[in-house]
């Protein structure tokens, strides 16, 4: 160990991270960033709009028509938080997470200000930090309100909205130091020192109201008459530079919380005309000794959090995979880090200081396009709720303004926005919404696997890094979409964002909630896989890749097949030991038919999350087993080859909350060598599945997998890195190479 905590590695790759940063890097081409400055005459607005954007937006609202009415519409808003005074909580809010029944795991219902009721059980909550909950709510609204005035200034010139900009600046500048410092815990008291805010619970919070709100809004109207030099000093000395302060505090590194800090500092920085805080987001630095000091104590190093580094530049070399997604491997935190990158950029771009040739940063744009699922939605992958590539128009309408990439045009909104408007894009012109094909990621770790037919199935397969905080224990996992629709699931979070609860390490994040294989009924370790093999046609797409790490002892190798009708996926594991094996899948529907877990079976204590799973039966077989999820107006049934000691579970998981449950099949086998052959078969309502056989046996070393359907049938030998033989039909056998490591 050395001085203040750096091992000898850690310092290394500091060393390196820092270089990277001035020599680029070879497999990417070498970038200058350009030089942050900023005169002292700049004009304002320097970061909300340039002079430019402020024009079309006026003209807007002086004609008539759509673009009119999406400005008017923000006026409008102004109006309605101009009709009654501003209503300041008592103090700062709390984080969403706390709103929930301790008991049920549920979100809670607001009966009045004061008290919050379960659904399920009717407890009633009251006081901290439920109310302050609400407190979150109310500072929401009257940032908004501060914002939609401050453009309705800038727009109409009518002093009014000016003046009730002022009122909600200057309320915050004579509150924020005098509410309480508080935090998102109570009992890591350094992590409480660094992490906490005066408004919000988390330095995030605060950082996010400064980028979005504040320092904007006092953008617009700082030129206003009404701003007295007295007001300029107290909102510098009372607000804007006490949250600067508070926020530098924490040094997160590659987490989305910085690219928040580093979009109020560049921001707050140059409304303040303070290049010193400019940089500062853009260029980062090393953390000071106390920093260190404080990190460390507060164990920050530990979740994943902590690094040196922390700018713009610093996040695009280590927060972003080569090919565009955001570490964490959840697209609800890909966007919303996003947010704030883009913030950051488009502030600096209207100070003329560009930073959109960043690389990969332009890339965070362009790959969602690249994910989307048939319903347009993207894979449920980590602390993701239900993300769409086409539901951020207003995120990618900078994007597009800066690139013209036509691959952007089908995302942006097809009917003009309030950022169409601003960026002067015509949104009647649209684009046609590209055909994807099948497509690895080597650098996110993901195989999307897309072939064509009636059913049109789209599979996503998981390989990659895992996420940290926000990522899940989900190697080897994968979902299903078929006929347009969700099949086999992916929970991502709980919607009420129910971090802090049981259900969140022992369902949403855990091994058991995605479809995978589960060892001795224990969650996977944080680990990436090995992606073996990727080769895809219209009517044959496959994916495989192993691990050894997330269970020590045991190598898991999976393969994908998907063809037009059918997904086949074979799993081998091998245990230094006999090990137990649960093979899970989650699939949309009504109920589950099948003819061997039959017996109601009490699940406690097989494994860490069954008190989640409702419904359970089970059944044991050796013969091939058979099930259906039925729902209209697809079914789909999936057939496993069979084998001795074979045990059959079936029941209910969770899905958005406790209270949507999503139809589960676990398949249970032991030994210190195993397989799975499962076959995923969706069809329309009502509809045999056309798979008659599925067999599985050994040939010399490899697995002979073979099914019929009809007059046709499909085989695959297996020889796990060696060679994968595909045979479709009548047609010739086509012969796919494993990657050699």
């Amino acid at each position: 160990m050395t001085l203040l905590g750096l091992t000898a590695g850690r310092s290394t790759r500091l060393v390196a991270a820092m270089l990277a940063l001035t020599l680029g890097s070879a497999a990417e081409p070498t970038w200058k960033a350009p030089a942050v400055t900023l005169a002292a005459t700049r004009p304002y607005p320097r970061i909300a709009c340039t002079a430019t954007e402020r024009d079309r937006l006026r003209s807007a609202w002086a004609g008539t028509g759509p673009t009119h009415d999406v400005v008017a519409a923000v006026v409008q808003r102004a109006d309605a938080a101009l009709a009654k005074p501003p209503d300041f909580p008592p103090r700062g809010g709390q984080h969403n997470q706390w709103y929930q029944c301790e008991r049920c795991q549920v979100a809670l219902q607001t009966v009045d200000a004061t008290h919050h009721k379960c659904p399920l059980c009717n407890t009633i909550y009251s006081g901290p930090p439920y109310d302050d909950v609400l407190f979150t709510a109310r500072h929401q609204v009257l940032l908004q309100g501060l914002l939609d005035a401050a453009w309705a200034a800038a727009i109409t010139d009518d002093p009014k909205y000016a003046a009730h900009a002022r009122a909600i600046l200057l309320g915050y500048a004579e509150r924020y130091q005098a509410y309480p410092y508080h935090a998102n815990t109570t009992w890591n008291l350094a992590w409480r020192w660094i992490s906490g805010g005066h408004l919000f619970e988390q330095t995030l919070g605060e950082a996010w109201a400064l980028c979005t709100y504040i320092a904007p809004a006092y953008d617009l109207v700082h030129e206003q008459a009404l701003l007295t030099p007295d007001d300029h000093q107290r909102l510098r000395v009372g607000l804007l530079l006490p949250m600067l302060e508070t926020i530098d505090k924490y040094k997160a590194g590659v987490n989305n919380w910085q690219s928040w800090h580093n979009a109020a500092m560049f921001s707050a920085g140059a409304v303040l005309g303070e290049v010193a805080w400019m940089r500062k987001a853009v260029f980062g630095g090393p953390d000071s000794p106390l920093d260190q000091l404080i990190g460390q104590a507060a164990n920050v190093e530990a979740k994943g959090l902590h690094q040196a580094g922390n700018g713009f530049l610093f996040q695009m070399q280590h927060s972003v995979t080569p090919d565009g997604m955001w570490y964490e491997n959840s697209w609800g935190y890909h966007f919303y880090a996003l947010q704030a990158l883009a913030n950051l950029v488009e502030a600096a771009r209207r100070l003329d200081i560009d930073l959109w040739p960043t690389p990969r940063f332009q890339s965070l744009f362009t790959l969602p396009a690249r994910y989307a699922l048939p319903d347009g939605t993207l894979p449920r992958f980590g602390d993701d709720v239900s993300s769409s590539a086409r539901g951020h128009a207003d995120l990618f309408e900078p994007a597009y303004a800066a690139s013209a990439d036509p691959a952007l045009l089908p995302l942006l909104a097809a009917t003009p926005t309030w950022e169409s408007v601003l960026y002067g894009r015509n949104a009647a012109a649209g684009a046609a919404t590209p055909t994807l094909n099948s497509e690895v990621f080597t650098g996110a770790g993901h195989a999307i696997l897309r072939t064509s037919g009636p059913a049109a199935l789209t599979s996503a397969f998981a390989f990659g890094e895992y996420g940290g905080y926000h990522g899940h224990l989900d190697k080897l996992s994968f979902v299903l979409f078929g006929y347009g629709q969700e099949l086999g699931v992916d929970p991502g979070r709980a919607r009420s964002q129910a971090y802090r609860l049981p259900i969140h390490a022992l369902w949403y994040k855990a091994t058991l909630a995605h479809n995978t294989v589960l060892v001795d009924g224990q969650s996977q370790q944080g680990v990436a896989a090995r992606l073996t093999l990727f080769s895809a046609t219209p009517v044959l797409a496959v994916a495989a890749a192993e691990c050894d790490q997330a269970y020590p002892g045991v190598l898991h190798r999976r393969v994908l097949l998907q063809t037009e009708r059918y997904l086949l996926i074979v799993d081998e594991l091998t245990a230094d030991t006999s090990r137990r094996f649960d093979w899970l899948y989650h699939n949309r529907g009504e109920q589950i038919d099948d003819s061997v877990a039959t017996t109601g079976t009490d699940l406690k204590g097989r494994f860490a999350g069954s008190e989640f799973i409702q419904d359970a039966r089970e059944g044991r077989t050796a013969d091939p087993v058979r099930l259906a999820f039925t729902a209209a107006p697809i079914t789909v049934h999936l057939t496993m080859a069979g084998a001795p000691a074979t045990t059959v579970t079936t029941g209910t998981g969770v899905g958005a909350s406790v209270t949507e449950r999503v139809p589960l099949a676990l398949v249970t086998r032991a030994g210190n060598r195993t397989h799975f052959v499962a076959l995923i078969e969706p069809v329309t309502a009502g509809q045999p599945a056309q798979t008659r056989d599925l067999s599985v046996r050994e040939d010399d070393g490899a697995m002979a997998v073979s099914l019929s359907a009809g007059n046709d049938s499909d085989a695959f030998r297996i020889a796990w890195g060696k060679q994968l033989e595909a045979t479709l039909g009548g047609q010739a056998p086509v012969i796919l190479p494993f990657y050699t490591k």
